[in-house]
């Protein structure tokens, strides 16, 4: 069984279980305040100058994602149903689109073994978001599907390269909390944006001339992010490549032989399947049933934003401290609660606490989600566990949305509703019994 983990940056650092280092962190004495400020402000001036470099094209990288998301995506649903009388199939391929891509992924993470990260990151990003440039053509629901669909789709073609290329980029003992502060700055300007966007399409604004604006911020993204420079050069494979073939074999081979990665992936891809059997009926809910507008859209996504940004300064300090799978645990909690918030709620006031617990949740599960999964990989195969994941994710996106549209024609909404919070439940409970083991395996090699 592969052990998990990973040599410390520093060899001051007592600590190799923390962050995406390992699985969990030791219990540590109770630390001054004043003391635990000192700490934190050395231990962001003391990382690699390089990494600092990095941290600055990547707030930059931030900002200009936070305005491309905020301009656009919290709308997609919104003018496919509501305008352009998108029906729930289109809706719910709309939501299957980026999972497409995902089934792919051991196919790009094969095409970038051995080769620098950045280009695939740079023309995945690029391509997907130059789409949006094109919506000044979207007069109907099918071409505005596809351009959405096509984005999405494209856009996962980056996740195994970048998910290497935080590997490079950041240290070990502070990647959670530096991750956390970019997408801070991402979440300020994703509020900003929405704020501004919910209120000019309300105004008369056509997404036609918006969406191209936010497509223009995403590209300014990628550059910006083209930027940033690895700590050192990812060494390169040693030995004869592997064909497409035995590349996806033996990528599959990582859950029968690494047993805590096993047990991550099936809790979360129960949780997963609940969570995506939702997802796409909260937006017809919010539509068909609430009648919701672009302005309370934008409402609801800044109250998401704000707690997105309470999240990430919190959950990337808790990562640090306790590890990442165990994170994964308590946002889980936070993103299955939301279910449960529509099922009882009637109006759209009602659903800023689902506003709340998806910002400051989904903050929880983009920090963890990569850190476990650098936290699980051997070294140098990152990209390829990445790929693992993506994979999963994608065979769950795909066949929950289309499960989730014929059980609310059958059973009604809030019927639906409480299914997918029972699947996440099951899913929280299988996270729970992996980490009480790795707990468990750390004691015992503790004394």
């Amino acid at each position: 069984m592969p052990r998990l983990v990973t040599p410390p940056e520093d060899p001051a650092e007592r600590d190799p279980a923390s962050a995406a280092g390992g699985l969990l962190s030791p219990k540590r004495r109770a630390v001054p305040p004043a003391l635990r400020v000192r700490r934190a402000t050395r231990s962001v001036v003391s990382i690699p100058r390089a990494a600092r470099q990095s941290l600055r094209w990547d707030f930059l990288a931030g900002a200009c994602s936070g305005a491309y998301m905020g301009l656009a995506f919290p709308f997609f649903t919104r003018i496919a149903r509501g305008d352009l009388h998108a029906s729930e199939t289109a809706i719910a391929l709309l939501a299957a689109a980026p999972f497409l891509g995902n089934l792919c992924s051991p196919l790009w993470a094969r095409q970038m073994e051995g080769r620098s990260k950045m280009p695939f990151v740079q023309g995945a990003w690029i391509t997907a978001r130059s789409l949006l440039l094109l919506t000044p053509l979207a007069f109907a629901a099918w071409p505005f599907i596809a351009i959405v669909g096509g984005l999405q789709f494209v856009g996962t073609i980056a996740a195994p390269a970048y998910t290497s290329l935080m590997r490079d980029i950041y240290p070990d003992r502070a990647r959670g909390r530096l991750m956390g502060y970019v997408r801070v700055v991402a979440q300020i300007l994703t509020f900003l944006a929405t704020l501004t966007a919910g209120r000019l399409l309300d105004h008369g604004v056509s997404y036609r001339f918006l969406f191209p604006v936010a497509g223009l911020f995403g590209i300014a993204a990628a550059l910006a992010f083209r930027q940033v420079r690895a700590l050192a050069p990812s060494a390169l494979p040693v030995g004869e490549k592997l064909s497409t073939r035995q590349f996806a074999l033996d990528t599959l081979t990582i859950l029968r032989d690494n047993e805590p990665y096993r047990w991550f992936a099936f809790s979360v891809f129960t949780y997963g399947f609940g969570n995506l059997l939702v997802t796409p009926l909260y937006g017809l809910y919010q539509v068909d049933v609430l009648h919701i507008s672009n302005t309370q859209i934008a409402n609801l996504a800044n109250f998401a934003s704000l707690w997105s940004i309470v999240g990430f300064v919190f959950w990337g300090w808790l990562m640090d401290r306790i590890g990442a799978p165990r994170t994964v645990l308590f946002s889980i909690v936070c993103i299955a609660s939301i279910a449960l918030v529509y099922f009882s709620t009637h109006a759209v006031n009602g659903l800023f606490f689902a506003s709340a617990l998806s910002g400051f949740g989904f903050a929880g599960i983009e920090l963890s989600y990569l850190a476990a999964i650098l936290a699980y990989a051997e070294t140098g195969r990152a990209a390829q566990y990445q790929s693992l994941h993506s994979l999963l994710l994608g065979v769950r996106g795909i066949l929950a949305p289309l499960v989730g549209i014929p059980l609310m024609k059958a059973l009604g909404y809030q019927n639906a509703f409480l299914i997918g919070f029972a699947l996440m439940a099951v899913g929280g409970g299988m996270q729970y019994l992996a980490t009480g083991k790795a707990r468990r395996a750390a004691s015992a090699t503790t004394f």
